[in-house]
């Protein structure tokens, strides 16, 4: 199984602080194995989608941590020959032209992904747990006394610190794919921990731009069109270079609410599952361009949907604000 390891925001090293001790620094290393995971609860468990996800602790490590664990998808380019090499069937029942088999097949084909978050906030916990949802309807006037301040006081400076690092070439730097350090049009393409690299057709990527002062859909107007044009062309553009990926095979949108305030758009193959592109979250980049073609300031003047797990804090401060229920 391969294993990804991302620190949580709130760990990250800040500019200024010197050297790092021994414990922080040991934060850092990977993993060799879960050995020393210590399971506290499961979070959830999606049969259709082969994934489960784990709350617990790391043996001598301080916080919590959530492990995820997804099987591989099949290789279409090899999975003929990986059949052949083992075959050991076991007849579970048959019925005319139907059968149905216990299959042992080779260990290539039952490798999972395994990802790791720690520390772990609530926030990931949440995210990966199963709750209530409920759709919200964020007015301007919503946005500006109710969003934007929670954001500004929860979701800012420590939190996006890994979102920095990548943006200063200080961490992951083996993984980008693309670097344009322009200004004003400039972001960094990297494959998402959910992806495996090894799929073309299950491609999860993540472009970040490298302007630090759009936070999310809300922050967007007619002066940022260079921008996102740039993300669309040029980053459907270096996926097919990279991975023979055509651009009518990608679907390339933005999330909202995001789930770290750092304007980032995702690009996933048409055929993949991805978390997160149903209605109430995903907005289409190309419609994102013509939405601000037709209106300047298209995102600062409507209203906007969205769904939220009723646990997460922004959800708590719509209740308390009177616009969204307590209950479920």
């Amino acid at each position: 199984a391969s294993c990804s390891h991302r620190r949580a925001e709130g760990m990250a090293e800040q500019k200024g602080e010197g050297k790092r001790t021994a414990e922080e620094a040991d934060l850092t290393e990977p993993l060799t194995s879960l050995s020393g995971f210590r399971l506290d609860s499961i979070l959830g468990s999606y049969p259709g989608k082969k994934l489960i996800a784990l709350a617990g602790t790391l043996e001598g490590k301080e916080g919590k941590a959530v492990v995820i664990l997804e099987k591989k998808s099949f290789d279409p380019d090899t999975i003929a020959s990986d059949v052949m090499q083992g075959n050991n069937l076991q007849l579970d029942f048959d019925n005319a032209e139907y059968a149905s088999y216990n299959a042992e097949l080779p260990s290539n084909l039952n490798r999972i992904t395994c990802s790791v978050i720690h520390p772990a906030t609530d926030k990931h916990i949440a995210k990966f747990s199963k709750e209530s949802i409920h759709m919200l309807a964020e007015s301007p006037k919503a946005y500006t006394s109710v969003t934007l301040p929670y954001v500004e006081r929860e979701e800012l400076g420590k939190r996006i610190a890994w979102v920095h690092n990548i943006i200063n070439g200080e961490k992951e730097k083996e993984r980008v794919i693309f670097r344009d350090d322009d200004p004003d049009t400039g972001f960094i393409l990297l494959p998402d921990m959910k992806w495996d690299q090894e799929s073309a057709s299950q491609l999860y990527c993540l472009a970040i731009v490298t302007r630090r002062d759009l936070l999310s859909l809300r922050s967007l107007s007619t002066q940022h069109l260079p921008l996102l044009r740039n993300l669309l062309s040029t980053g459907c553009a270096e996926l097919e270079r990279r991975f023979g990926v055509k651009s009518h095979h990608l679907r390339v949108y933005l999330h909202y609410q995001p789930t770290f305030y750092h304007l980032h758009v995702h690009f996933t193959h048409e055929q993949s599952e991805a978390p997160g592109i149903e209605a109430g979250r995903a907005h289409l980049l190309a419609d994102v361009i013509d939405n601000l073609t037709l209106n300047p300031n298209y995102y600062q003047e409507r209203t906007l949907h969205f769904s939220s797990r009723t646990s997460l804090g922004l959800y708590k401060e719509f209740v308390a604000a009177g616009l969204a229920p307590g209950g479920e």
